[in-house]
């Protein structure tokens, strides 16, 4: 079976905005972080680039012109954009695995794409291997045990961001249907909370997790402040932020 490109011409690719999204300040902070303390060349690899502005903000903010720069995506049409950018891009499907050498990067971010994989755990033991030592993963996903989730759920809501069909968002959301008029899916097979986001990282290979919360930009304007303050705690966040060594004992 081919892999969907949900961010082709066709579907979630279309959106064009640069707006920094919340769960994008949270990890280009984090990425920030570890690149402070470590001296010398990086080699910074986002797995799931799309049109590669997320690095090319990293970039900017950064200013190292000794780092090396690597995007990885599944999706032809987001690399066709991204090419115009100064930086290392590559097609690849992460259901096979990662096209990169041992042992050759320092930070191994990715945004929104394990929650996409039937392997979620091919993607992190992949991301054990192509780091060097001492090296560490950023990722992040949309939170099962977010708050509104915890709400609906209790009247027999489909949990948001959890789809059971590729071809509508209204199946399975009872009231919430109107909300999801136009609204296209998005592809998600996997989705997480903070216990289970820690627990696959520690089995793939990664020290103790740092998880952080985040904001969801599709929250409604009224339950905004609400999303707000549920990112502080992370375990009811919309947006969870996973950062993890590389363990080094195994």
């Amino acid at each position: 079976m081919s892999v969907i490109d949900y961010y082709g011409p066709d579907g979630w690719g279309t959106d064009d905005t640069t707006d920094e999204l919340d769960r994008q300040r949270v990890a280009r902070q984090q990425i920030a972080r570890l690149a402070a303390s470590r001296s010398g060349s990086l080699t910074i690899l986002d797995a799931g680039c799309g049109d590669g502005v997320f690095l090319d903000r990293l970039a900017r903010h950064l200013n190292r012109p000794e780092t090396r720069y690597i995007g990885l995506d599944y999706s032809e049409y987001q690399l066709a954009k991204a090419a115009a950018l100064p930086y290392e891009f590559q097609q690849c499907d992460f259901g096979v695995g990662v096209p990169l050498p041992d042992q050759s990067v320092d930070i191994f971010h990715a945004a929104e794409v394990i929650e996409h994989l039937v392997n979620p755990d091919l993607l992190l033991t992949e991301a054990a291997r192509v780091l060097r030592p001492g090296g560490h993963v950023v990722i992040s996903t949309p939170n099962l045990h977010a708050w509104y989730n915890r709400l609906i759920f209790l009247v027999g809501v489909q949990p948001i961001f959890h789809e059971t069909s590729t071809r509508s968002t209204q199946v399975g959301a009872g009231p919430l249907k109107g909300l999801k008029t136009d609204v296209r899916p998005v592809g998600h097979l996997r989705l997480f909370n903070r216990t289970a986001l820690v627990d696959l990282l520690r089995l793939s290979g990664f020290g103790p997790a740092r998880v952080l919360g985040a904001r969801y930009h599709g929250v409604p304007r009224v339950a905004r402040w609400l999303d707000g303050l549920a990112r502080v705690r992370p375990p009811m966040a919309s947006i969870l932020v996973a950062v993890a060594r590389k363990d080094e004992t195994g």
